[in-house]
């Protein structure tokens, strides 16, 4: 069974209550035990005192008189109080002969020695608490039965305990109260989020935030975010497919119709070559599309242990045909000695695959397309691909990162999202692609650093 958050504070503040309770009545029986023992004793002393002051002067008057009219023996009194029966005082002369007697005193034991004791003695059938002193050539003794001293304490624990046992349900209805007041904030916060719609993704505020939930409300505020960006590149995603398809599949179509209306076979061969030439297209632009959208989704990714110069060596195999097409000399130049980087491999090969791919289609034939490899110093592995051919103006250099920028190359074949997958990728591996002019003659030449291992 899951409790909430409130009862679970309710159960736990009410057992530490009871627990603090409990040893706070524990040390006040303790200490209200200590102190009755030292009132009593204290009371028994002193009413030593005062009973040998009172009957002093009746003792000596009765010092020539008969052995049995010494004792005065207060049997007949009448017990004013409910403690009184459990009072007792007994005085005796040297010989231990007792003089006086009250009514309810045992036969407390001569003692043994002159000086002042206190001790407790069972005697007949119940607990005393015996004070002796002497007084010259008489004792006295003063005694209580302990069962005031139990009542008295008991009286002291039982109100304290009534009175804690009283405020309990108050100090539980005060704390259910308090508690929730304390978790308003949290309930305004899952009203506000219950009462928004899909596209309702803006931050909470946090300025009324208590701190205990303020990282709960920044990590939803940072859950939204990641929500409106993913939205956001569904929506581009499925703006930028319609817009792009749209064209390719227009061309499509025409051809088609082309094709089912001539008569020419000549005609007829050119509109079906035209066709399988615009399936080619709109195959890349899908892909390219398809590889944009994974790469926008992604915010993190899981990085291992690779060898760049195995990476880029399966690039160049994989683009060579392509190259050949147009002539295109396709080369590796290798002059890093380390190369082992930390990166995701799929998608390093996606960004280096679409920066050769690029350089090879806006490269004229007969051209050169050059990857190199090389080391700065010993803590970077620069990897570079260079072409020679018409290069890019500086002021558009920034441009060509864009989604479906072509610059003045509208006739060539491309779908214009090459480099904006490229710098994703990039960014998603904290390395920025630098753009320059090839030395010692035209061209472009990309570069990124990275961080070797």
């Amino acid at each position: 069974m899951n409790l909430s958050i409130r009862r679970r504070l309710l159960f736990l503040l009410l057992s530490v209550i009871c627990g603090a309770w409990g040893i706070v009545t524990w040390r006040v029986y303790v200490n209200a035990q200590h102190e009755v023992e030292e009132l009593f004793d204290a009371n028994l002393a002193q009413s030593a005192q005062v009973l040998f002051g009172l009957l002093k002067h009746e003792i000596e008057e009765q010092d020539d008189e008969d052995e049995d009219d010494k004792i005065i023996e207060l049997k007949e009194h009448l017990l004013g109080h409910r403690y009184e029966y459990k009072l007792a005082f007994l005085i005796r002369d040297s010989e231990g002969q007792i003089l006086v007697r009250s009514a309810t005193a045992p036969l407390f034991p001569t003692p043994s020695h002159d000086v002042d004791d206190k001790y407790s003695d069972y005697l007949d059938e119940h607990l005393w608490r015996v004070f002796t002193r002497k007084y010259g050539k008489f004792v006295v003794q003063t005694a209580q039965r302990y069962d005031i001293r139990e009542e008295l304490i008991s009286e002291i624990i039982s109100s304290t305990l009534s009175v804690l046992l009283m405020a309990l349900p108050l100090l539980a209805f005060l704390i259910w109260i308090s508690v929730g007041r304390s978790f308003k904030p949290l309930e305004e916060v899952a009203t506000d989020i219950s009462a928004r719609s899909p596209d309702q993704l803006q931050a909470l505020d946090i300025d009324k935030i208590p701190l205990e939930i303020k990282a709960l409300v920044n990590a939803l505020n940072n859950l939204f975010i990641l929500l409106e960006r993913a939205f956001e590149n569904e929506r581009r995603f499925t703006a930028d497919a319609a817009h792009e398809l749209r064209t390719p599949l227009a061309g499509l179509k025409t051809q088609a119709q082309v094709a089912q209306r001539a008569i020419d076979p000549q005609q007829r061969e050119q509109a079906l070559q035209q066709i399988l030439i615009g399936v080619d297209r709109a195959t890349h632009l899908v892909t390219q599309l398809l590889s944009l959208a994974r790469v926008d989704a992604t915010q993190t990714m899981q990085t291992s242990r690779l060898d760049m110069d195995e990476l880029v060596r399966q690039i160049i195999i994989d683009l060579t045909e392509q190259a050949l097409k147009k002539g295109i000399d396709l080369g590796l130049e290798n002059t890093a000695t380390l190369t082992m980087i930390q990166g995701n491999q799929n998608a390093l090969y996606l960004m280096l695959r679409n920066l050769v791919e690029n350089a090879i289609l806006y490269t004229p034939e007969d051209g050169e397309v050059t990857v190199s490899l090389e080391n700065l110093q010993t803590s970077r592995l620069r990897v570079s691909i260079s072409d020679n051919g018409h290069g890019i103006q500086q002021s558009l250099r920034k441009q060509i990162f864009e989604r479906f920028y072509r610059g003045e190359n509208q006739n060539i074949q491309g779908s214009g999202l090459g480099l904006s997958i490229a710098q994703k990728v990039a960014q998603l591996h904290n390395v920025e692609i630098q753009l320059d002019d090839v030395a010692n003659g035209s061209g472009l030449c990309a570069r990124i650093d990275f961080l070797l291992l």
